[in-house]
């Protein structure tokens, strides 16, 4: 299986909400961050997240915060052991109800056939704007 295959089998899970065969594909050691690798107390998606109960924190902070709509891949590629993907998402802030568009990318490496790294990118000001009530 390529590492652009196994990012997609990941992600497919993910969203298909089977958490269990999406954590069959990540290393002990591999870290989940999403844009901000510091923690930040008031989004739970920034840090930097460690293995398996990580990425559960990690994807628990996303459920946490957001109910889940739109995730557009427009493109693929990788090479040797990297992957990234870009495209587009809207989701709904359940704190205010605001909608959160944004481009994205991931960034994923994979070694020994799971995922190592998984670095997420997004419009973080559109992402604030969402959360807070103020704007």
């Amino acid at each position: 299986m390529t590492t652009l295959n196994i990012v997609q089998d990941f992600l497919g899970h993910i969203f298909s909400g089977r958490m269990d065969d999406a954590l069959a594909l990540v290393a002990p050691e591999a870290k989940f961050i999403s844009t901000r690798p510091q923690a930040n107390p008031h989004n739970p998606l920034h840090g930097t997240f460690v293995g398996t109960e990580g990425a559960k924190r990690f994807f628990g902070g996303f459920v946490e915060l957001l109910e889940p709509g739109e995730f557009n891949v427009q493109s693929t590629f990788s090479e040797g052991e990297h992957a990234a993907l870009y495209g587009t998402l809207r989701h709904k802030s359940r704190q205010t109800g605001k909608e959160f568009a944004s481009d994205w990318a991931l960034i994923c490496k994979v070694k020994d056939g799971r995922l190592t790294l998984y670095h997420f990118y997004e419009d973080t000001e559109a992402l604030r704007d969402a959360l807070t009530s103020d704007r």
